[in-house]
């Protein structure tokens, strides 16, 4: 099957040309930008952020299925398209920042296809954020890191990040020609849905700290790294404790998240009695 292109934005393209080194690599493939939407399961009761509109392509199509869209927008020349196009509307706030650096109003869902290079920072703190979907198109193997099942060769410290925090679905892939100008890989579509953790933490910095230091030997025993975080945040005297954390003989990246969360909190209890 073809893909359905249309070119809506060539004013748009001809007034602001895209940056590469700002990742501006736009949708413009309408059955893409449909997968999106509907995998966003969108109405009017719904407040939607979108990073990175760009021209408006996909704006366009939240702002026709949505109470009300905030797009986040750091290059000036697309504010200026978007603030023309949608002049007057109700249903469209349009946000000009860095999404990194820019305290966001409130918001229930998240629909975009953000710049790559910000990717894993852009996840990260919108994991920190309070919602109940977030839908976005993602270089191909990022978005696979981020749905890996622990013993996987993609199964890695973001994988555990994320999934403590929600649940990852690929709903389908986007070739690069679906954007302009076309990217070198392709994407995928990516739905994350907030849940509560398996296991509740006692310090979200230290589960953190934790998983940080295992993934820097994912293919070592699980339990050496561990031995060696141990010493490294308690001291050596620690390892002849009787009450240190067990584990099986899995390398770091075949423990599941709950491994990791139940490492934190037993690592917590650890250290407060040390500090007792």
């Amino acid at each position: 099957m073809g893909l359905n292109m249309r070119s809506p934005d060539s004013g748009s393209f001809m007034e602001a040309r895209p940056i590469r080194r700002l990742g501006q690599n736009f949708l413009v493939d309408t059955a893409a930008r449909d997968l999106i939407v509907n995998s966003a399961d969108l109405s009017r009761s719904d407040t939607v952020l979108e990073v990175g509109p760009g021209p408006g392509f996909l704006t366009e199509a939240l702002v026709a299925s949505a109470g009300k869209v905030i797009a986040v927008e750091k290059d000036p020349r697309f504010v200026r398209i978007l603030k023309r196009r949608h002049a007057g509307s109700r249903r469209l706030r349009i946000v000009e920042g860095d999404v990194l650096e820019t305290k966001l109003p409130s918001f229930n869902k998240i629909v975009c296809s953000p710049p790559y290079y910000i990717s894993s920072r852009l996840v990260l703190l919108l994991i920190s954020k309070r919602f109940r979907r977030a839908v976005l198109t993602l270089q191909k193997e990022f978005a696979e890191r981020l749905a890996a099942k622990p013993g996987s060769p993609d199964y890695g410290r973001i994988t555990v990040m994320v999934q403590h925090k929600a649940s990852v679905e690929v709903a389908g892939l986007i070739r690069r020609d679906s954007f302009r100008p076309a990217p070198r890989v392709d994407s995928a579509v990516v739905i994350i849905r907030r849940k509560r953790p398996d296991v509740p933490l006692k310090s979200e910095r230290l589960f953190g700290d934790t998983v940080r230091f295992l993934f820097t030997q994912r293919r070592r025993k699980a339990k050496k790294v561990l031995r060696r975080y141990l010493e490294t945040l308690l001291g050596r005297g620690v390892l002849t404790s009787p009450n240190l954390p067990s584990l099986s003989d899995a390398r770091v990246y075949e423990l599941p998240v709950s491994d990791f969360e139940r490492l934190s909190n037993e690592i917590f209890k650890m250290r407060s009695q040390s500090l007792a």
